[in-house]
């Protein structure tokens, strides 16, 4: 790829987590959105030679990714202020320094402002970084006004396109034969894998679509042989849509994804469908001998 095509995969990708933060964020409570919920006592060891990990063994931390996607912005964030390649070459000093040992966040932050003296004459100070991301619950402010830029950009506009094709398609949009048939007649634009998500989740927004809408878009993009987060996104439109004739795409996650599996089956029992919560119960009863013990205590509490 040139650097204007990796620039653009880069910000698509950030979008993608991006939105799923947002998501995660407004069903959190905040103190599990703190990354250093322990603050200056992080890393703190007591007389008996122990460490304690806030929230290690809290179920609800477990399957959320609040920390993860801060930290991936955190890290996106310090790379705009060097330059990816020198932020990429302080890495490989970071490794060789601290290579074998145990580590905290302080440990790297400390080191990076170190290294890059320029960051603190612009305000850039451990404190602020502390204040902004680590000690908050919530986004930082860089975060909210950056994720703007993200929406703004070729192949997000290519997939809004495609939304709109899709959307054509079903029968509260185009009303009479003459509408629906020539909206049959549509041709559809290639897209990558990250495009694909974001497709299938704008399309999760849409209040409705037709059955012939979901089995042409299960067809056109082959969902079946997609990566996991493709199909995941696809298994939330057939739970949400119930659309019965792609339950076992829904089946086959279940079983064969189940570290991803876990909010499906919350969806299939919200959604108060027999049938959908009798497909729940069956995959539980078929793979709870070697699921996970937190993720089945936590399917357990919605499912049985």
């Amino acid at each position: 790829l040139s650097s204007k095509e990796t620039e653009g995969q880069s910000k698509l990708k950030a979008l993608l987590r991006w939105r799923r933060l947002s998501d995660e964020l407004q069903n959190s409570v905040e103190q599990l959105q703190i990354l250093r919920p322990n603050m200056e006592r992080t890393g703190q060891v007591s007389e008996s030679g122990s460490s304690l990990v806030k929230h290690a063994l809290n179920p609800e931390k477990t399957f959320m990714q609040v920390h993860y996607l801060k930290g991936y912005f955190l890290l996106r964030f310090l790379a705009s202020k060097v330059g990816q390649e020198r932020f990429l070459n302080f890495f490989r000093l970071f490794v060789k320094k601290y290579h074998g040992q145990l580590i905290l966040s302080q440990d790297f932050l400390q080191m990076l402002l170190e290294t890059f003296p320029d960051m603190e004459r612009q305000g850039l100070t451990l404190e602020a970084i502390y204040a902004d991301w680590l000690d908050r619950p919530g986004i930082s402010k860089w975060l909210c006004e950056g994720s703007a830029v993200w929406t703004q950009t070729r192949l997000v506009e290519e997939v809004k396109a495609e939304v709109v094709k899709w959307i054509g398609l079903s029968p509260s949009v185009g009303k009479g034969r003459k509408r629906k048939k020539a909206g049959l007649k549509v041709n559809f634009k290639e897209v990558t894998p990250e495009q694909l998500v974001l497709l299938l989740e704008l399309l999760l927004e849409e209040a409705e679509l037709s059955v012939t809408s979901l089995r042409r878009i299960q067809r056109t993009y082959d969902l079946q042989k997609q990566d996991a987060e493709v199909r995941h996104r696809w298994c939330e439109l057939v739970v949400k849509h119930k659309y019965a004739q792609a339950y076992g795409d829904v089946e086959h996650f279940l079983i064969h994804d189940q570290a991803m599996g876990v909010y499906l089956y919350g969806e299939l029992m919200v959604q108060e469908d027999s049938r959908q919560q009798a497909l729940a119960r069956r995959c539980l009863s078929l793979v709870q001998n070697e699921m996970d013990q937190s993720a089945r205590r936590v399917v357990e509490e919605m499912v049985l």
